[in-house]
Parts: structure tokens; C-alpha cells; sequence
């Protein structure tokens, strides 16, 4: 009787944990959305819904969330055919291509390709030369462009894992039938394959509508409003009602994104027959020589002016003495890069991303994977419980779930303010991600290997570490190691908690730009991008160190990157 009364009580502490933590930040929010000064009231809804910039924001949301899907999923989907069908050669560098942008956060390639592509560079100076009109990025089409340039990796993943589990025997069959190829690929490839698009499609979406930075760099000086950056215009304005009313917009958002999230998770259970399939890479369409050699070369081509000619460009720009001068050796100089490696408060910027990576790999890890074994071995209702609930906090945008933050974590003493608040709020958005990654690595260990363990009289202790650590760690850290680099790149959080003394880098390179200091933000942008490519590099090397000489199954990951097809498709969600 004592033990059940203690399990019981322990179940309670967690149930209040949780809804304390994941659950009370939204209900805050929701509560502050119908506050005004006279109480319970609709007033800031009608108040914001009465304002054309509200209307204007929630169109230009729209505009750049379909703009952007549209192109991230034509280059996501073609690009995944050619790698998963054709025999064209490369495909390990032309997927490196692809991925790039997912691996650059983005509001770095928003400055390449602000940099690539100023009024005084030298695009649009030849542009100009030859008497065409010059490209403004800092438009509405210029967002368009760089957020579905963004989101490429979020449906070429989805779509080329799919594609690799299409049995090749209802390809046959169809020419069996008199179809020709084209006809195969449109009667039978693309309908197998339109689940991943549709899933795609909705996960690029509405990683349009959680981006902040893209918005924040290319709109807010240019006075093109999204529901994002609004939020955090009217967040930070401190009006008498300022916080109420970008708590009303914040809900606005979150029904918007949570819709999508729900007609997404639907997508993904279409998806769930081919789970088990075994991948097959063998080459479906012969391309003739010629063809190939150009379907290669300007893919290639083009993936490398989505990517690597802005990086670049604004590598360039950062040895200039100023920004926007000519490229010319007069006018470079080191000084920006001696301004990111001997200003303290870079030093201390960079100290508290790390800090706060490490903290929340760290938390993430334990959690998480507690959370994974609780869920597989012990089937565990609660468990499910706390990953739907983590799932919440992470289908909010980010920009809502920062404004939940402040509304609840002010009313406990010490934390609001501090770089507390932060680490909390980076281990609720991503521990659903080390859930799943765990899950994975959990359900892949046979638990005949821990009940061979308990014959043999090992313990708890022992069995997690001689058995199911040891056997977990690769996919347990090629989770945490996303989870790593996310929060050191993060940017919409830190935002809106961020006090003077806990800045991190993405901060730090946002308020840079914003204070026109664009030389050094592309110094310190090009360092950042040197640590995560150097990151992800170290990592794939040492896969495929492990990996050389083994005989097994195909993983699921993306041939040559490191790259976990799942994982990633989840972290976009």
C-alpha cells in the first residue's frame, strides 16, 4: 500500500512538472491574449484585427509561405530525383549542395545574399552596366527567394528517402503494360511519391511561417511586416499594451501553425506504409551522355549560386574596409575579423552560445532518452504523454513560444532576466527532438540483451552502461548534435529573452546588422559558418571511419552527408 501511495505521489510531481513547464507558458499566453484593463475581454483582437499592418502582415505571411514552398518544393523534389533515380555523376557533392542551406543557419545566408547582391556589388553593378534593372533583395520576392532556398532540404529529404522505397516491381509492370517512361513516372512514380511531397510541402511551410530571421534581416528595414516580426515589433515597443496585443498576434500565429502541424502529422501517417522498406539506390533512368552532363553541370551550377557564390560574396565583403566598396586589394583589411576575435562582448556572446548548447545537449540527453525508454520498454502512458506535450512547444514558432516564456517564467523569482530563462526555453522547443532520436536508437537495441544481462545479475547501472548505452551513443549524439548546433545558431529565442549579459551569437550578428555595422556581421557570420561546416565535417568523417568495412543495412541517412533522412525531417517540423 505504501508503495503504491509513493508511486502515485511521484506520478503527480511529474504530471505537475510537466504542465508547469511545457503547459503553463501557453495557458499565460492565451490568458494575457484576453486581458485588458477592464479583465476578461476580446478587446486587443479586435483592436489588431482592426489595423492594416495586421492585415498587411498576415498577407505578406501567406505570400512568403506559399512563395517559398512553391520553390522549395519544385528544386526539393527535382533535385531528389536526380540523386534517387538517374545516372547522372556527383551525387555526393550535389547533395552536400542541396543540404548546405540546412546546415548554414539562415539568417547567415541571408546576409550572403544580401551581400551578394548590394545596390553597389558587382551583380548588380554589370546588371546595370548592361542596361537591365538591378535586383533589391530587400523586397517581398527577395524573402520569397531566400526562405524557399532555405526549405529545399526540408522536402528533398522527405522526397528522396521515398523515392528509394518505391518497389521497383510496379515500375516494371507498368512498361510490362506499354507504358513508356514518362508515363511510369507520372501514372505510378509521382502518385507513390505525392505523400512525401504533400508532407514536404507543409514542413516547408510552416518553417516559413516559424522563420524570424529571414523577415528580420530583409523586412523590417524595408517595412515589410510578417506575423513574426511584428510580434516582436509590438513585444518591444513597451506601449501600455503592448504585450497583450503581441499575445493576441501570437495566437493568431499558433492556430496557423498548429493547423498545419495536425494536417502534416496526418501526411506522415500516409507516409508510415513504406517505413520498412528497404532503400534501393540502383539507377532507374538512364540519362544519354550529353543530357547527363548537363543535367549535372547546371545543377551543380545552380545549386552553387544558391549557396556557395553568397557565402562567398559575403566572406569577401567581411575584408572590406567598408561595406559595399569595391573587392580590391586597397580596400581590404583584417580589421573586422580583429574586432570578432578581441571584442568582449563577442567573447562573451560566443561563450554564452556555447554554454547554453552544451547545457541543453546535456539536459536534452538525459530527458530525452528516459522519456525513449519509458515510451519502448515500459510502454509507458505518461511517456507518450510528455512527447505530445514537448511536440507543443515545439510546432509553436519560436517568436510565440518566447513570448509564453516572459508571460510565466516572471513570476518566478531569479529566472527572467537570466540566462535561466534561455536554457529553458532551448530544452523545452528542441527535447522533443532527442525523444524521437532516442526512440530510434531504443527501439533498435533487442531486449533479449538486457534480459540476458539481468540472468547474468547485472544491475540498472550496469545493463545502461555495458549494454544500452554503449549500443545507443551514435544515434543518441547524432541527435544531441543537431540539438547542439540549433541552440549555438538560435536567434528567435534569444531575441526576445536575452538580457545585456546572456547575448548569444545569433544575436549578436542580428543587432550588428540591424545597427548597419554589416562588415562586421558578415566577419563574425563567416567565423560561425567556418565552426558548423568544421562541425559537420568532423562528424560525417568519423561516420565514415566507423562505417568503412562493415557490412550492413543501409541506414537512412543521406549518402555521404551523415545526414539522418528522419531526424532531420523531424527537426523541421
Amino acid at each position: 500500500m505504501a508503495e503504491k501511495v509513493k508511486v502515485n505521489f511521484g506520478r503527480a510531481i511529474f504530471f505537475l512538472a510537466v504542465f508547469f513547464v511545457f503547459l503553463m507558458p501557453v495557458v499565460s499566453l492565451l490568458k494575457m491574449s484576453v486581458t485588458s484593463d477592464g479583465g476578461f475581454s476580446l478587446q486587443n483582437y479586435q483592436e489588431i484585427l482592426q489595423e492594416t499592418r495586421t492585415e498587411k502582415a498576415i498577407k505578406n505571411t501567406l505570400l512568403i509561405s506559399i512563395g517559398s514552398t512553391g520553390i522549395a518544393v519544385a528544386a526539393g523534389s527535382f533535385f531528389a530525383f536526380l540523386v534517387a533515380y538517374t545516372n547522372i555523376k556527383r551525387k555526393q557533392l550535389l547533395e552536400l549542395l542541396v543540404l548546405a542551406p540546412y546546415i548554414i543557419p539562415s539568417y547567415i545566408i541571408t546576409l550572403s545574399w544580401s551581400s551578394l547582391l548590394m545596390k553597389r556589388g558587382t551583380v548588380n553593378t554589370v546588371l546595370s552596366s548592361l542596361g537591365l534593372p538591378v535586383i533589391d533583395i530587400y523586397t517581398l520576392p527577395g524573402i520569397i527567394l531566400v526562405m524557399g532556398i532555405c526549405n529545399i532540404p526540408v522536402v528533398y529529404l522527405l522526397v528522396v528517402n521515398m523515392l528509394r522505397k518505391i518497389p521497383r516491381d510496379m515500375e516494371w509492370a507498368a512498361r510490362t503494360c506499354g507504358y513508356t517512361p514518362w508515363q511510369s513516372l507520372r501514372k505510378i512514380t509521382l502518385v507513390q511519391v505525392m505523400p512525401a511531397i504533400a508532407s514536404g510541402s507543409m514542413l516547408a511551410f510552416l518553417a516559413s511561417i516559424d522563420n524570424f530571421s529571414i523577415p528580420a534581416f530583409l523586412g523590417i528595414s524595408s517595412g515589410i511586416p510578417v506575423l513574426s516580426t511584428y510580434i516582436y515589433e509590438k513585444a518591444i515597443g513597451f506601449g501600455p499594451n503592448a504585450f497583450t496585443v503581441a499575445a493576441a498576434l501570437s495566437v493568431i500565429l499558433s492556430l496557423i501553425a498548429i493547423t498545419g502541424t495536425m494536417l502534416q502529422g496526418k501526411l506522415i501517417h500516409k507516409n508510415s506504409g513504406l517505413e520498412s522498406v528497404k532503400e534501393d539506390d540502383s539507377v532507374r533512368y538512364e540519362l544519354p551522355l550529353t543530357a547527363r552532363r548537363l543535367t549535372e553541370w547546371g545543377s551543380l551550377a545552380v545549386l552553387a549560386g544558391f549557396t556557395v557564390v553568397p557565402v562567398i560574396s559575403m566572406i569577401l565583403s567581411a575584408f572590406c574596409k567598408n561595406y559595399g566598396m569595391k573587392l580590391r586589394q586597397e580596400n581590404f583589411t583584417w580589421k573586422n575579423f580583429e574586432f570578432v576575435f578581441t571584442n568582449d562582448g563577442v567573447k562573451k556572446a560566443l561563450l554564452n552560445s556555447l554554454s547554453l548548447a552544451a547545457v541543453t545537449c546535456v539536459i536534452c540527453i538525459v530527458i530525452g532518452t528516459a522519456a525513449a525508454y519509458w515510451k519502448v520498454r515500459r510502454n509507458s502512458k505518461a511517456a507518450r504523454m510528455f512527447e505530445s506535450v514537448a511536440s507543443l512547444t515545439y510546432a509553436l514558432p519560436g517568436i510565440v513560444l518566447a513570448l509564453a516564456m516572459i508571460f510565466h517564467w516572471t513570476i518566478v523569482p531569479g529566472v527572467y532576466g537570466t540566462i535561466k530563462i534561455l536554457i529553458i526555453a532551448y530544452a523545452t522547443r528542441y527535447l522533443v527532438l532527442q525523444i524521437k532520436g532516442s526512440t530510434t536508437a531504443m527501439l533498435s537495441v533487442e531486449p533479449a540483451l538486457e534480459e540476458a544481462g539481468r540472468i547474468f545479475g547485472a544491475g540498472k547501472a550496469t545493463i545502461w552502461g555495458r549494454i544500452l548505452i554503449p549500443m545507443m551513443m551514435k544515434q543518441i549524439l547524432s541527435s544531441a548534435f543537431l540539438i547542439f548546433v540549433s541552440s549555438m545558431t538560435e536567434l528567435t529565442l534569444s531575441s526576445m529573452l536575452a538580457s545585456a549579459g546572456t547575448k548569444t551569437i545569433g544575436l549578436t550578428i542580428f543587432n550588428l546588422q540591424q545597427g548597419g555595422d554589416y562588415s562586421r556581421a558578415a566577419a563574425l557570420s563567416a567565423v560561425i559558418v567556418c565552426l558548423v561546416v568544421l562541425g559537420y565535417s568532423s562528424i560525417s568523417l568519423i561516420r565514415r571511419a566507423e562505417d568503412t568495412g562493415k557490412p550492413q543495412n543501409r541506414p537512412q541517412k543521406a549518402a555521404g552527408t551523415g545526414f539522418s533522412v528522419k531526424n532531420t525531417g523531424e527537426a523541421a517540423i
